[in-house]
């Protein structure tokens, strides 16, 4: 079966591509509860090219504490997440608890004056604030409306962050509602074009899925194909509370998709 391949432009898919452990990690994640533990070592070996492949990246994750492998009677092996393991997996995977979480009203503003001779720390502070799903207001006005002072405190002590930076609360944004700074901050509409495409995509898929039987293999592929197309969707969704989302936002419908899709493969497995 020739699966309908996810490809938008802004994406590189060498470069949204996890490493195989990290790939593994969020199979297993999703998967849980959907597979019985016995099928479930021999279904995630037809994600790799080898049994070793598989084996060394088990016994890698094993070694960080982020997969459980526990020995039994001589049948195949379950496998779990420890808690390690479930903080690594991206929020987009379990987004209902950003989208269901209430939001305190409070804007919280992150603005830094880092010298041009710390370009690097100005770099890396940047890359921090995205994937806490910062949106940019300016280059160096950053806003969310979670309450990060935890992670801010963190970054005071480890990297002397106020030395450079200042974290206000605020009610308002003046000149802007709530929906204008939401469109200001994040690329809501490069973000729909996304997920619109990935939709169609995982339309054709479950389609194609319906019909016929499947070798494991081939189901193999498609969860993982249906996996980096889901990520290449969501990876810039910040995932705001329900009351904050845009009226045309299509990140609800990608996952009921991606679940959707991983439960008929599992139902075929």
């Amino acid at each position: 079966m020739k699966w309908e391949a996810f490809h938008h432009p802004d994406f590189s898919l060498p470069v949204v591509r996890r490493k195989v452990g990290g790939e593994l990690v969020t199979l297993l994640d999703q998967t849980a509860g959907m597979l019985l533990s016995a099928g479930a070592c021999d279904f995630y070996g037809h994600c790799y090219p080898t049994d070793k492949a598989f084996r060394t990246s088990i016994a890698r994750l094993q070694a960080k504490g982020l997969v459980v492998k526990p020995h039994t009677d001589g049948t195949l092996p379950e496998l779990r997440l420890t808690p390690e393991g479930e903080s690594m997996v991206p929020d987009y995977f379990n987004p209902e608890r950003r989208w269901n979480k209430a939001w305190n009203h409070w804007w919280y503003v992150l603005m830094f004056d880092v010298p041009e001779k710390e370009r690097s720390y100005r770099d890396k502070l940047r890359g921090f604030l995205k994937r806490l799903h910062f949106g940019c207001l300016q280059k160096s006005v950053w806003i969310t409306p979670r309450d990060i002072r935890p992670e801010y405190d963190d970054l005071d002590h480890a990297a002397n962050v106020e030395s450079v930076a200042h974290l206000f609360e605020a009610r308002t944004v003046l000149g802007h509602g709530n929906e204008s700074v939401v469109r200001e901050a994040w690329d809501f509409d490069a973000l729909r074009e996304h997920q619109a495409q990935y939709n169609a995509c995982a339309e054709k898929n479950l389609s194609r899925l319906a019909q016929g039987n499947h070798q494991p293999a081939e189901l193999a592929q498609l969860m993982r194909m249906d996996n980096l197309a889901y990520s290449q969707a969501m990876a810039n969704d910040p995932l705001l509370p329900n009351e904050l989302l845009p009226g045309d936002y299509l990140g609800k419908e990608a996952h009921a998709h991606h679940r959707a899709l991983l439960r008929q493969v599992i139902e075929r497995s």
